[in-house]
């Protein structure tokens, strides 16, 4: 599992039959003191978050899981929203 900070949302007016409905996220990942972590990558949105926030996401093979179809074309999947993070005696990525 991954952090991120969701930089807003993807629209597809094409896309494969297994996402249709479900909303795609642009994410920055981040590291666990909240600096950017490499490029932005696209994933799926189960959860329901907006620009702004920090989410825990997955990858590979997992990210299928989050859809009602474990078998589609995915890379990454967005599974849970961080309210706050503690590192060590510093509280950080406040979503």
């Amino acid at each position: 599992m991954y952090l991120a900070r969701v930089l807003g949302r993807l629209v597809s007016t094409v896309k494969q039959d297994t996402l249709h409905g479900v909303p795609l996220q642009w994410l920055q990942p981040l590291t666990a003191h909240g600096a950017p972590a490499g490029k932005p990558i696209v994933a799926l949105d189960r959860v329901g978050v907006g620009p702004g926030e920090v989410v825990v996401y997955i990858t590979s093979r997992e990210a299928a899981i989050t859809l009602d179809d474990p078998f589609a074309a995915v890379d990454a999947g967005i599974v849970a929203k961080v309210d706050w993070c503690d590192v060590g005696d510093a509280r950080t990525l406040e979503g």
